[in-house]
């Protein structure tokens, strides 16, 4: 799909078609080659701002991975392959990781993390994956985290270090027993 479209408008035209855009991303979706396109949580943004001889260059750029979803009739009854945890599992995993560091960081600098729904909606789609073998550590790990967040709130940041701490000692016992 390519959508490149290159034409000379007034600044304002420009201001206005970038709000539109803007509202759109807000809202959760773009509008692709006349169809509404629903965006994930999280995408890549690329945004290219320099002179090149004698004119400015603004370029600005929104990457995503759609997710295919295939027919249910196919979904039902596959389970998993040779014993991997599915692919979405694992980008949940790493979408909890890149939350964590930044909550720790924000405790350790005394900031405020701005993403608590975020994270606990993250924590919440990797709940439903948990096998049995480790759920129990999980939702102990899970229900640290969310203290975390809660002391990190009020300001308890020493509090907060602790359960830190904790949580990243459960979470090193736990990949040891059960990776």
């Amino acid at each position: 799909m390519s959508g490149k479209k290159e034409k000379s408008l007034e600044k304002i035209e420009v201001a206005k078609e970038l709000a539109r855009l803007s509202g759109q991303l807000a809202d959760g979706f773009l509008e692709v080659e006349g169809r509404r396109v629903e965006l994930p949580e999280k995408v890549v943004l690329t945004k290219v701002l320099k002179t090149k001889k004698n004119e400015v260059y603004f370029e600005l750029s929104i990457r995503t991975r759609l997710e295919q979803r295939e027919p249910r009739e196919e979904r039902k009854g596959r389970g998993k392959k040779g014993g991997k945890r599915p692919y979405k599992a694992k980008r949940v995993k790493k979408e909890i990781s890149m939350y964590w560091k930044a909550l720790k960081r924000c405790v350790k600098n005394g900031e405020h993390f701005r993403d608590k729904e975020g994270f606990i909606k993250a924590l919440s789609k990797y709940s439903q994956g948990a096998e049995k073998e480790w759920v129990q550590e999980w939702e102990r790990c899970a229900e640290l985290v969310k203290q975390v967040l809660e002391l990190a709130e009020k300001g308890q940041v020493q509090e907060a270090l602790d359960r830190c701490k904790e949580v990243d000692e459960l979470s090193k016992a736990c990949h040891k027993q059960f990776k």
